[in-house]
């Protein structure tokens, strides 16, 4: 019989990749990079008056709904646009701390033993000491951007971060060519052509804008490469 913990592991790369494969998800991931970005560089750069407070309140309402609301958003998307291409499969792990990991519960039903419980604890251990990683990572470079004045720090924060995803999340899925390059290519770019004038916080919503780009990119090319594989059927005449 197969070991439990490659089984669940199969399953969840699945339910990764297929969640992925659309790219709706990273192209929602880059509206909230660029609304948050466009909120902090415009509420710094403008004077105080009835539209420029609307037009903050209108990017922070934005990012605050996808951050909270992403999975609900993202769902919606793939109702109108995957599922009846593809068909529905239930989300990754990821998408909601509260669920089980893939096909736990169909173990469970099929007689798993405390060896195989003690797979599966060892799996989900390792996968938060990878989140925790990548996150302490983007944190790391973040400050790095808004405190250390020298240039170059801009190049080394885009390797960073595209290390610290490549390392967070390569046993479960492979990420693209275009993040994994598009980081760096970011930070040198502003530490070529901004990290002289652009300082501070802004060097971070710069960085930030410069992200949802990247994410609008890649979730495009995702998008049209499954829409050519996948086309709609008509649907069938009654």
């Amino acid at each position: 019989m197969s070991q439990p913990q490659s089984i669940i592991l199969d399953a969840e790369r699945r339910a990764w990749a297929y969640w992925f494969a659309d790219g709706l998800p990273t192209l929602t991931a880059g509206v909230g990079s660029l609304s948050i970005a466009f909120f902090l560089l415009y509420s710094r750069h403008r004077a105080a008056t009835p539209l420029s407070v609307g037009v903050l309140l209108a990017a922070l309402g934005l990012y605050g709904t996808i951050l909270l609301r992403h999975r609900q958003i993202v769902e919606w998307l793939k109702s109108k646009i995957t599922y009846p291409r593809t068909g529905y499969a239930s989300p990754p792990y990821f998408t909601d701390d509260t669920t089980l990991p893939v096909d736990f519960i169909a173990l469970s039903l099929q007689g798993a033993d405390a060896k195989w419980a003690k797979d599966i604890d060892r799996v989900q251990k390792d996968r938060k000491r990878r989140m925790i990683f990548t996150v302490a990572m983007v944190l790391v470079a973040t400050l790095g951007m808004m405190f250390i004045a020298n240039r170059w720090i801009c190049g080394a924060a885009g390797v960073a971060i595209s290390a610290a995803l490549w390392l967070g999340v390569r046993k479960d899925e492979r990420l693209s060519w275009i993040v994994l390059a598009g980081f760096p290519f970011i930070g040198f770019y502003m530490t070529v052509f901004m990290a002289n004038h652009v300082v501070g916080p802004d060097r971070v919503a710069y960085f930030l804008a410069g992200s949802g780009m990247l994410f609008l990119l890649d979730g495009a090319v995702a998008l049209i490469r499954y829409l050519r594989r996948n086309p709609g059927t008509a649907r069938s005449q009654a």
